[in-house]
């Protein structure tokens, strides 16, 4: 099976986007069985593809973000990839999606945020697929070890969507006596333990 991304450079007259299609080639000699349920499994592939289709008709409303755009095509041909992987019983290999977006206000992140937890969960890789927003009050705590029980239920609350905290900076530009530094020890011992 080859895989190949049928993606040209943007083209200056027309300022036509690239094309984001993923063309599947299987080469057998002879047709059988296999084909036929190869058929049908491309079947269901079109079929997923289409909320992807969908999301991106959604994204190409938006102006600007074309490397956001391309970024999520990139992830989205990744997995496709990967199921193809599985299907075929080879080997793959597991893969983390932590992100940043940053940005000025009102430039789309919580959006892409969102878009990009629909398509997680469209693609298989979240079992719920929703988004928890959340900001420094939402992890920090009080007192003392009230910031590593408010953090580890955000992220209960997460488990199988996306965890989108938004100003996540300010978690870490505290003073000396400031919880922040503990919320984002939380989050990395809860990651680490969930990893394995």
């Amino acid at each position: 099976m080859s895989v190949s991304e049928n993606r040209m450079p943007l083209d200056p007259a027309t300022k036509e986007r690239p094309s984001r299609q993923i063309s599947v080639v299987l080469r057998q000699t002879k047709p059988g069985p296999r084909e036929e349920a190869l058929s049908e499994s491309s079947a269901a592939t079109v079929r997923k593809a289409e909320p992807f289709a969908d999301m991106m008709q959604e994204f190409d409303r938006m102006i600007g973000l074309e490397e956001v755009k391309d970024f999520l095509y990139e992830i989205y041909a990744m997995l496709t990839v990967k199921r193809y992987r599985s299907e075929a019983g080879l080997a793959i290999q597991p893969q983390v999606y932590h992100m940043i977006f940053k940005g000025n206000p009102g430039t789309g992140k919580t959006t892409v945020a969102r878009m990009a937890a629909k398509l997680f969960q469209e693609m298989g890789l979240l079992s719920k697929g929703h988004l928890i927003e959340a900001e420094r009050a939402d992890l920090v705590g009080e007192y003392i070890g009230h910031t590593a029980i408010k953090t580890r239920e955000l992220i209960k609350r997460a488990m199988g969507g996306v965890l989108f905290i938004d100003e996540a900076y300010s978690l870490a530009r505290g003073g000396e006596k400031d919880f922040g530094k503990e919320a984002i020890d939380a989050m990395v011992k809860t990651k680490e333990l969930n990893m394995r």
